[in-house]
């Protein structure tokens, strides 16, 4: 079920989830997306990333941490000119249409496995007010907590949706 921190709803406005389209889809991250998933012993994976993922999976101890590593990555920004909180909401949009993508795929491909997407964006450490961007997907498994639980978030800008979200396909844009 999708769900938003406070900041993020102030940002990017409550109605964030059900307002993103294919326009929000970054192209460089559209295949990505495309590519479908993959089942690693029980580390559910895009497959896509795991590829060019580098690290060792005996390193993580939780699946849920693997996952995150090879699951994660920053939203692209390069092309972006706003800055401050509008940046913020960019990325979220970004980040959003991504997560529905692959969620959507993700679906068709492996219905029977909830996974939930974890769009954050936040200052960076030199410049609190140059806001960048972050997704990652972790399994849902029962009786486990959240990778990100909302109820500890304070004044983070976090947007979370799952599987169940996606069920049908990224909405078409008004792109002319």
């Amino acid at each position: 079920m999708a769900w938003m921190s406070a900041r993020a709803a102030r940002i990017a406005g409550g109605g964030l989830v059900s307002s993103v389209t294919r326009d929000d889809l970054v192209a460089e991250w559209a295949d990505a997306a495309s590519r479908g998933w993959t089942v690693d012993d029980d580390a559910v994976l895009l497959s896509a990333w795991r590829e060019s993922y580098h690290g060792d999976r005996s390193a993580f101890s939780e699946t849920m941490d693997y996952e995150a590593a090879v699951n994660g990555r920053g939203i692209p920004d390069l092309d972006l000119t706003v800055e401050g909180e509008e940046r913020a909401a960019v990325l979220l949009r970004r980040g959003v249409a991504f997560a529905w993508a692959a969620l959507h795929e993700q679906y068709r491909r492996l219905p029977e496995v909830e996974v939930a997407a974890y769009v954050s964006s936040a200052g960076t450490l030199v410049d609190p007010d140059r806001f960048t961007g972050n997704v990652t997907f972790c399994a849902v498994r029962p009786g486990r907590p959240p990778y990100i639980d909302p109820a500890r978030l304070t004044g983070d800008i976090v947007v979370s949706i799952t599987t169940g979200d996606c069920a049908s396909p990224l909405p078409e844009g008004q792109r002319s």
